[in-house]
Formats: C-alpha cells, sequence, structure tokens
C-alpha cells in the first residue's frame, strides 16, 4: 500500500514515515502542499497523511483542490490538539479522518489501517486466501497457523494481491503501486520480487500458487473455488476435522436452521435462574474476599501515609484504582453503601490538589466505614442477585430472546467473574477480558453481538476503545453499553460522544443490565433486518442473499450434497405495471415474495435481485426435485387472482430456470449465467 506523507516539520515526517514503513508501506514525503499536489497529479496512492499548517499550500486547500477534481484517495488530516476549528474545517472540506499532535503512534497506525479498509470496500482486518493469512495490523503472514517470513517488498506484493483480488497488475502497476518515485525498478526487478514469494510460499507448503500469470497483462490473485476439492482430498487422508471446519459448518448450519428460530423454551425462568446463580455467586466471593480485603489495604495504608503527609504519587494512583475496583465489586455482592463510599473515597485521591487536614480525617473516617462494610459483607449470607419480583418483567424478555454472544472488557476481575455468572443463565454466551491491550484479538476471536466496556481502564479507558471501535468500518455497528460508576455529565457526555449506545452505573443492578441488554439486541436485530430484507416482498435483498448463498454453496461443497440454484422472473410485469398500475405490480411482487417464504424450506435461501427477478438457493436436493417444487408454488401462484384499483382481476404466472452445482457451474456468477441461459429457454409460465 502506498501512502503520501505530506509534512514540513522534517522530525516529525522522519517518524511517521518510519512508523509507516515498519508497517511494510510504501511511504513517500512531500515538505509542502504544492510538491504534494504535484506528486499526486503523476503517481497514485492509496492513502494521503496531511498536515493542515503547510507552506505554498495548506493542507485544507489541498484536500479541498482533490476532491474537487474528483479524487476520492482517502485523506487523513494532523492537527494541533484541541484545534476543532481546523477539524471542522478539514472534514468539511473531504478529509477522512484526523489525527491530533501530539501524536500517538498506536492509534495512529490504526486509524490508517481503518482509513485503508474503508478504501477498500471495508476489506476484513485480516486478508484470507485459503490457508494462507495476512495480519496488516501486525504485517505477519501464515500458512495453516505456521509463520512464513518474507521480505518487506514480498509482504507488500501479497497485501496488493489480497486487498484487490480481482484485478490484474501489469509489472509497471506493481511498480505504481509498491516503488516510491525517486527508486522505481526495471520489470524484470518486479519479476525477482514475484519469484522470491512464490518460492518462499511453496517452501512453506503452498502447494498451488496463489498468483497467476495472465499472459501478455500481468498477474492476479488465483480464484479460491477449487478450496473445496482441496477440502474433500484432506478429508479422505485425513478424518479428523479442523476447529476453523467446525466453526464454519456450526455457523453454516445455524443460518440454515435458524433463520428464523423458534424461542428457547424456558421454564420457571425466575427460580431456575436463582437457582443456576447462586452457588456461582457464592464460589466467585469465596475467591473475590481475598482482592477485596487486598483493595482495602491498599486504600489504607496510602491514607495513613496522608495522615501522615508521606503519600506519593504511586501509592496515591494504586489507592485509586483500588477504590475504583472496590465500587463496582461491592456493589455487585449487594454492598450498596460500601459501594457509595468507595467511590467517595476514590474521587478523593483522584484530586491533584493536596487535600487540607478537615478532608484528610473525613477521608480517614470513609475509609474505616469502609472497612467494616466489607466486614459486615464478610459475616452476612449474600443476597440473590435476582429477586423474584425483579425478574417478573424480564423473564418475559428472556423466554423470547435469541441466544447471543456479549463481550465484557473490565479491569476489575470481580466484576467479570460475576457477569460471566449472571448473564449466561438468559441465554447469553459470555466472554470476559480484563487487559484492553489485548481487546482487538479478543474481538476478532469471539465475533460478539454486543461489546460491554468500563469506563474507566489503565493503558487504554472504554472511551478510548469505544472511539477506536466507531472508526472500523467492520466492527462500526456493533452495539456498545458501558459500565460506569461515574454519572456526572461531563461523563455521559464523553460517553455518548464517542458513539456508546447504552450506559449501566456502577454497583450493578444485574435486572437493570439484563434489561438494556436485551433491548439494544432487540433492536440492533431489527435494524440488521431492515438492512437485509427487501421491504416489499419480505425476503432477503441481494448483498444479504448472496452472502448466505455463498456460504451454502460452500457448505454443501464440504458435505458433499447437492445444491440448485434458480432465477424465478414474474411474466409481463411492465404490461401489468401499464395495465393496472404500479400498486397492482408491487401487490404481485409482495405476493410471490410471500409465497416462496411459505412454500419454500427454512434453510433454502431467497433473494430479490432486481425488479421482477428472484434468485433462490437449495440445499440437499436434486435438480428435478427442485423443479418439481417450484412447479408446485407456480401452480399455486397462477391461482391467485389480484385486483387493481379499479376493481378489475387479473392473474399472474412466473417462469423459473434451475441449474444445479457443480455440474452447471462452480461460482455463484457461472451458476446464476447458466441458470439465465436455461430460463430463456423456458416458456412463460414454465419451469424448466
Amino acid at each position: 500500500m502506498k501512502i503520501l506523507l505530506v509534512e514540513d516539520h522534517k522530525l516529525t515526517a522522519e517518524l511517521l514515515a518510519k512508523a509507516l514503513r515498519n508497517q511494510h508501506y510504501t511511504v513517500e514525503v512531500a515538505t509542502d502542499g504544492q510538491a504534494g499536489w504535484e506528486l499526486i497529479e503523476i503517481q497514485t496512492y492509496d492513502l494521503i497523511v496531511l498536515d493542515v499548517i503547510l507552506p505554498k499550500l495548506d493542507g485544507i486547500s489541498l484536500c479541498q483542490r482533490l476532491r474537487s477534481q474528483a479524487n476520492q484517495t482517502p485523506i487523513m488530516l494532523l492537527t494541533a490538539k484541541n484545534a476543532s476549528t481546523d477539524k471542522v474545517l478539514g472534514l468539511d472540506a473531504g478529509a477522512d479522518d484526523y489525527v491530533n499532535k501530539p501524536y500517538n503512534l498506536h492509534e495512529f497506525l490504526a486509524r490508517i489501517r481503518a482509513l485503508l479498509r474503508r478504501g477498500s470496500s471495508a476489506l476484513p482486518p485480516v486478508l484470507e486466501w485459503r490457508s494462507l493469512q495476512v495480519d496488516p495490523s501486525t504485517c505477519e503472514v501464515s500458512w495453516n497457523s505456521q509463520p512464513v517470513h518474507l521480505t518487506p517488498k514480498e509482504y507488500r506484493l501479497l497485501e496488493l494481491f489480497l486487498r484487490n483480488n480481482h484485478r490484474i497488475f501489469s509489472c509497471s502497476a506493481l511498480i505504481d503501486h509498491l516503488w516510491s518515485f525517486e527508486e522505481p525498478p526495471t520489470d524484470d526487478t518486479v519479476r525477482s520480487h514475484l519469484k522470491g514469494l512464490r518460492m518462499k510460499l511453496k517452501a512453506a507448503g503452498v502447494s498451488d500458487d496463489p498468483i497467476e500469470t495472465v499472459y501478455g497483462i500481468g498477474y492476479k490473485l488465483k480464484p479460491t473455488q477449487k478450496e473445496g476439492g482441496e477440502a474433500k482430498t484432506r478429508k479422505n487422508k485425513k478424518s479428523k476435522t479442523s476447529a476453523t471446519d467446525i466453526r464454519e459448518d456450526t455457523q453454516m448450519e445455524q443460518m440454515m436452521f435458524r433463520i428464523y428460530p423458534d424461542p428457547p423454551a424456558v421454564q420457571n425462568p425466575t427460580s431456575t435462574i436463582a437457582e443456576q446463580t447462586a452457588p456461582s455467586v457464592k464460589e466467585i466471593w469465596e475467591r473475590a474476599k481475598e482482592d477485596i480485603e487486598k483493595c482495602v489495604a491498599v486504600i489504607e495504608q496510602a491514607t495513613k501515609l496522608l495522615l501522615e503527609d508521606k503519600l506519593d504519587k504511586k501509592l496515591q494512583s494504586n489507592a485509586e484504582q483500588a477504590a475504583h475496583k472496590l465500587v463496582g465489586s461491592l456493589g455487585m455482592f449487594g454492598a450498596g453503601e460500601g459501594s457509595h463510599l468507595a467511590h467517595e473515597i476514590e474521587l478523593k485521591f483522584q484530586a491533584q490538589v493536596p487535600p487540607q487536614q478537615q478532608q484528610v480525617q473525613h477521608l480517614s473516617q470513609l475509609v474505616v466505614v469502609l472497612r467494616q462494610q466489607v466486614q459486615h459483607l464478610n459475616s452476612q449470607q449474600l443476597p440473590n442477585l435476582f429477586s423474584v419480583d425483579q425478574l417478573a418483567d424480564e423473564s418475559q424478555q428472556a423466554h423470547t430472546s435469541l441466544e447471543a454472544k456479549v463481550m465484557v472488557v473490565d479491569d476489575d476481575p470481580q466484576v467479570l467473574r460475576v457477569l460471566a455468572t449472571l448473564l449466561p443463565p438468559w441465554g447469553f454466551k459470555i466472554s470476559t477480558l480484563d487487559n484492553p491491550l489485548l481487546f482487538w484479538d479478543t474481538l476478532a476471536a469471539e465475533q460478539p453481538d454486543l461489546l460491554v466496556l468500563d469506563v474507566e481502564m489503565p493503558e487504554l479507558s472504554g472511551i478510548d476503545l469505544c472511539k477506536t471501535i466507531r472508526d472500523d468500518p467492520r466492527w462500526g455497528g456493533l452495539p456498545i453499553l458501558f459500565l460506569t460508576a461515574h454519572t456526572d455529565v461531563d461523563t455521559m457526555h464523553k460517553v455518548f460522544a464517542v458513539g456508546a449506545d447504552d450506559y449501566v452505573n456502577k454497583p450493578i443492578v444485574a435486572p437493570e443490565l439484563v434489561t438494556r441488554i436485551l433491548n439494544r439486541l432487540q433492536r440492533t436485530r431489527l435494524l440488521r433486518s431492515l438492512a437485509q430484507i427487501d421491504t416489499l416482498t419480505g425476503v432477503a435483498n441481494r448483498p444479504k442473499s448472496t452472502q448466505d448463498l455463498l456460504e451454502l454453496i460452500k457448505w454443501c461443497d464440504r458435505h458433499h450434497q447437492p445444491f440448485c440454484f434458480a432465477i424465478v422472473i414474474i411474466d409481463d410485469l411492465k404490461p401489468i405495471n401499464q395495465q393496472y398500475g404500479h400498486a397492482a405490480g408491487d401487490t404481485v411482487l409482495s405476493q410471490l415474495g410471500k409465497l416462496l417464504r411459505q412454500t419454500l424450506r427454512k434453510e433454502d435461501v431467497i433473494g430479490r435481485w432486481a425488479g421482477k427477478e428472484f434468485v433462490i438457493g437449495m440445499p440437499g436436493i436434486s435438480k428435478s426435485e427442485s423443479v418439481e417444487r417450484l412447479s408446485q408454488a407456480l401452480n399455486s401462484f397462477r391461482q391467485i387472482k389480484f385486483k387493481a384499483a379499479n376493481g378489475t382481476q387479473f392473474q399472474a404466472t412466473f417462469s423459473a430456470g434451475v441449474v444445479q452445482y457443480p455440474q452447471d457451474g462452480t461460482e455463484l456468477q457461472t451458476l446464476y449465467q447458466a441458470a439465465d441461459r436455461v430460463l430463456n429457454q423456458a416458456a412463460r409460465n414454465q419451469v424448466l
């Protein structure tokens, strides 16, 4: 990937260019706006990084000039900290993102990756070709999970092909993308790098060369359609199935048989959930007691030193973190008063100004009461985290909810343990993380439906995480719920400004948390459904049905199951619109969508691809069976009597062409073309 950096400060330019080159990007540097413009006129870049203040031509003016010339290359602005005017002007001028000075290199590189993915049709963070994986965030390449060591140029070549998997690159195009303007190589040099890349991939076990030579033109990434055949070969040689295959099979089966899932059966949900959580909470408390005692001890030590005027910054910070952990932990175990005390103590240790003697005495009294609260909690019976009354409304919601993955990120292990116990009885699959630095790896592995973030965490706060997530094309729509002990206006403003969907106060009230999670999941599913469904016919739209069809073909290929593909077109829809009105035509479309959904199986994929065109994927049945099913649907459809606005009755028919994988095509596009040819042979009112 080729990046232009326009920065007049020499040291800053060197630092950023070095950081980018360490990530295997090709970087060219211009020291003023006019020089940047001249390079852009003769070179093609994947991303442009602009300082706002530049000699000769400032960054905002350069951005405006590029957009006025219809140049849609992603642009990142470098702005002074809190220079909101520059940010507004830059974004209005057409910039895609900005980074504040002084720079956080990790954030800078993460935003670079996000913009490059956005400019490449939202490619996934990890690029894949069969079992070959390239992770742009770490510049690592692996085959079957084993590392493959490449030179920087070889890595850039491979990444370029994976990011543009349908494009053919000539040698000159590869030079334009991967070499700087000052060091253009010869075509022989490019071929030498390609040869080295191929040899290293072959040595790593990649038997089938992923780079295909298009003679007389250039090079392209080889299609992965033979992957299914390779999978069959591996299966014959090896009885065990990989974890990846199992995971993909499970996802495919869920798609086939849970497209319209029935609600889970819940018998006596109130008593069941209380019974399930009580033993686990007791076990968690036994493990948590020691940690809570340590937190209180840290606070007591810091308070003692504060009374003696000997408290240093490190211990003050430790005491603040200990109090913050107690806010959530004590509240989860029913010590609401202790949680409020811990929050007040946390605020006092946060203060930067040395407290007066009277304030120190007050803090000391709070710590004494906190110790009493913890001792009382040790001696009393743990409360039920859900009461019968509290469960009344939530149990009904749980009865109708669907199983969902929830990922919780909190630096307090006690909060994580309790939530990992509370939420599973409601049908949630829970994954927890106490180190936010491992967030992206865990997110990619778990792929949750909803994310719960603590606001305050060491090294990387929940607010910072949320902001980065919202900038990521893949995860930008993930529902995010915050846990916070701070309910002040400033914190709430920050939380919602970075894109939070909701928040729950600490100490956490379990029924409130469950209700908010359920509500957010239901709303997200509704919005997602609306985005994936053709509202007129009730079937999947083209993007959604295309995705489902591709997965269905892959699943059938792996399991040696037949798969049939059909195109269905309403006969004479245009004359119907002309004679009876477009409202009547819409009714015909709607009725056909309804009939197909009622007639076909849940595992069949139905999509509307064009005005009068539907496509259908039918796994597990032969072509003759598919023709028979659609013929039955046709017979039912032509018996429907439609009524125009003027009262005139009319009837409609459809035609269909059916083909079978892999006999008639090995890709979705070739199956579509084959079905279209069959459809053209069919007469009106016929399935062929």
